[in-house]
């Protein structure tokens, strides 16, 4: 297999390109790294006359950031080399007005969204060539069940304007007792910056993450709601994730046994931090083991990999291997 994306070494990229490593390593793939630039409209002209070909044994997988990467991977000379098959996924899939129109999605055997959500815009598309891969986490190699957590109350990432100074949001803390952490520092380096976030999360009683409605930015969807890795990240190590949910997301279905989501009614910090503080009277370390247990079940991308290989009809004994050993650990509770 040969793998395919541009990288992002911005903080909230991380997940993504951790992502990426664990699907060369499974697939025992070749992992390339693309430019990042602007698409040519020649080439895309030149896919929308031609008919998809294929060819050799090899299977390719793009993995992109948002709809509007397929334009740039199809204008590439990589994406003319001759596949068995070629698979997408688009981990912001939200951007649905991105997305190339389907004479352009037949160069794709597959397509893989991220958002539940986009189902039907996907399968309106790509029609029987769509599947659904949610947001997971590297539960088995970097969750974390421990029961001993010197964090109360740890933030992550972007916040509303509420919960956006970290030493404001310290102060109203410790007059509740509850011990917080900001904003993590990250690793200094690409190679573990995910490993130490995670380090930090398996620290941590609750991490606050809010919908991208309650907490918007340039950057994310104006109207659509979508949980990311934040949230599942967060409960691979152990933690309950609290803040306002994206109620919308029907991906959030997967995160709602009992114990994984602290959900406050609106954004205020004085109420948040008390109903974190009552929250937190409550807590053992039996929440966390009961939170990494279903995170190992639900959330580990494994199983993703595992429905993509099968889509793909990609035979990988090291993911076999690897989703033995997440039975095993499973079996154990």
């Amino acid at each position: 297999m040969e793998i395919f994306y541009t990288r992002n070494d911005f903080p909230g990229w991380q997940p993504f390109n951790h992502l990426v490593e664990l699907c060369a390593r499974v697939f025992q793939a070749n992992l390339n790294v693309l430019p990042d630039k602007k698409h040519s409209r020649y080439q895309l002209a030149k896919k929308w006359i031609s008919s998809p070909s294929h060819g050799t044994d090899d299977h390719a997988l793009f993995l992109a950031k948002k709809p509007g990467d397929l334009c740039a991977f199809m204008s590439l000379p990589e994406f003319d080399l001759k596949f068995r098959h070629r698979a997408v996924w688009i981990i912001d899939s939200f951007w649905t007005e991105m997305c190339p129109p389907p004479r352009l999605l037949r160069h794709f055997d597959l397509v893989a969204y991220t958002q539940k959500g986009d189902a039907a815009f996907y399968e309106k598309q790509t029609r029987d060539r769509s599947v659904f891969l949610g947001w997971g986490s590297d539960v088995l190699r970097f969750g974390s069940d421990e029961g001993t957590r010197d964090v109360d109350v740890m933030r992550v990432g972007r916040q509303p304007e509420a919960w956006e100074d970290d030493e404001q949001t310290k102060r109203v803390c410790a007059r509740q007792g509850l011990q917080f952490h900001g904003r993590p520092p990250y690793g200094t380096g690409p190679g573990n910056q995910y490993e130490s976030l995670m380090s930090f999360y398996a620290r941590s009683k609750y991490v606050v993450a809010h919908s991208n409605l309650a907490a918007p930015m340039t950057y994310t969807h104006p109207t659509k709601e979508y949980i990311t890795g934040r949230w599942t990240d967060a409960l691979a190590s152990g933690a309950t994730v609290a803040g306002v949910p994206p109620r919308s997301d029907m991906s959030l279905n997967e995160l709602l046994w009992p114990g994984a989501l602290l959900e406050f009614d609106t954004v205020d910090l004085t109420q948040n931090i008390q109903d974190l503080k009552a929250a937190t009277a409550n807590w053992s370390a039996e929440n966390a083991r009961h939170n990494h247990l279903k995170a190992l079940q639900n959330l580990d991308w494994r199983w993703r990999l595992k429905k993509l290989a099968e889509r793909m009809e990609f035979c990988s004994p090291v993911l076999d291997d690897e989703i033995h050993h997440l039975n095993n650990r499973i079996a154990k509770g």
